[in-house]
């Protein structure tokens, strides 16, 4: 598995043989003008190629660049995942949109895919999502306070956010990763803007430092990490 961090929670995840995106976000979109980013994103959308679906946890700007996912379902014929309250924003072919509730499980392209929810008031139906292929199994929060359910998750890779501001902080992702236990976790939604400041080596010693076999891995906007 290659795992590539563009910045805030947007990755592109790369199993053998498919390449998916998840909340993809460059930038603000047209007129929005209640935050700064505090960083941008290191990537333009022509190099972000040969896609073959787009996973949306939830409908807000930083999460859904609609500009962005059309271009990509347009260019690539991905398909693109979501509510179908997100995926009525969509202008693009309707056999590309693949509407999911919490509880779905199915295969696309080779992925075993299963919807989670996730605990995040602000969002009409976030989701989560656990994406398996083959032997491994990599789990992307999305927006999400701590939750009960997190002990039925097993996954190699948990993506977790630690900005805090309505989703998990530091402390509440080392809780989370205490109760998950995956080999490799990363963090993500935090300092893209001032209201989700966190440190993320503050997170890392604190698991280091924890009797927890899990490896943290920070990541910088462009970098890769292969399991």
């Amino acid at each position: 598995m290659k795992i590539q961090f563009f910045w805030h929670s947007f990755f592109k995840i790369t199993f053998p043989g498919v390449c998916i995106l998840v909340d993809p976000f460059i930038e603000l979109p047209q007129g929005e003008n209640s935050v700064k980013c505090a960083v941008k994103c290191p990537v333009s959308p022509d190099r972000i190629t040969g896609i073959d679906a787009v996973f949306i946890s939830n409908e807000h700007f930083d999460h859904f660049d609609r500009k962005l996912v059309e271009l990509v379902a347009g260019r690539d014929s991905a398909m693109v995942v979501g509510h179908e309250s997100v995926l009525n924003d969509l202008n693009i072919p309707s056999h590309l949109k693949h509407a999911v509730k919490v509880g779905d499980r199915f295969n696309m392209r080779g992925i075993l895919v299963s919807v989670r929810g996730a605990h995040y008031p602000n969002s009409f139906y976030p989701l989560s999502f656990e994406f398996t292929k083959g032997d491994e199994t990599l789990f992307f929060a999305g927006n999400t306070a701590l939750m009960d359910s997190f002990s039925e998750i097993k996954s190699d890779v948990a993506i977790l956010p630690i900005g805090g501001s309505s989703t998990m902080d530091v402390v509440d992702a080392v809780r989370a990763t205490k109760t998950m236990k995956p080999k490799y976790v990363i963090p993500m939604h935090y300092n893209s803007f001032e209201s989700i400041a966190a440190d993320p080596m503050d997170f890392k010693a604190r698991i280091e430092n924890s009797i927890l076999k899990t490896v943290p891995v920070i990541m910088k906007p462009g970098q890769v990490f292969r399991t």
